[in-house]
C-alpha cells in the first residue's frame, strides 16, 4: 500500500475523532446525563461534580457546611467527599431517553439493570446539568 500526501492528515483526523467519543458532552439533557454517569464510574469526581447544576452544588455545600459545624470542625466542609463518599459504583445505564423538555428543563428516564428512574436536568450557561436540588431538600 502506498501512502499519500493526505493519509497523515486522515490518520490525524481519526485519531481526534476517537479521543472525542469519551469526552463529556452536554449539549443535549441525554449525553449531560450519560457524561455524568460515565465520570462517576470512571471515579472522575472533580468533573463529576461539574455535571451537577449549580442549586445541587449549593444544597451539597450547605449540608457539607452542616455537617461541619455539628462535628465542631472535625470534619470538613468538603462538599464533593460527602456526595460521593461511600457510595457503590452506580449500575450499568442501559437507557437514556428524554421524557419532556420545556425551555431550560428536561427529564431524562434513566434504565439500568432491573431499576428504571427519571433524573431532572437544567441548561445552565456550561450545557446541561443533573439537577438533585430537590431531592436534596430537608
Amino acid at each position: 500500500m502506498r501512502l499519500t500526501a493526505t493519509t497523515p492528515w486522515l490518520l490525524a483526523l481519526l485519531l481526534v475523532g476517537m479521543g472525542g467519543c469519551n469526552q463529556p458532552r452536554f449539549g443535549t439533557p441525554q449525553d449531560a446525563y450519560t457524561s455524568f454517569h460515565r465520570l462517576v464510574k470512571r471515579g472522575e469526581l472533580r468533573q463529576a461534580w461539574g455535571a451537577l447544576s449549580q442549586p445541587t452544588q449549593a444544597a451539597l455545600q450547605q449540608r457539607a457546611q452542616a455537617v461541619s459545624d455539628a462535628s465542631g470542625g472535625a470534619v470538613k466542609a468538603e462538599p464533593l467527599g460527602l456526595f460521593f463518599a461511600n457510595v457503590p459504583p452506580p449500575p450499568d445505564v442501559t437507557e437514556v431517553s428524554l421524557v419532556r423538555e420545556a425551555g431550560d428543563e428536561a427529564t431524562v428516564l434513566v434504565r439500568s439493570s432491573g431499576s428504571t428512574h427519571e433524573v431532572r436536568m437544567v441548561r445552565e450557561p456550561s450545557g446541561w446539568k443533573v439537577d438533585l436540588s430537590a431531592s436534596l431538600q430537608p
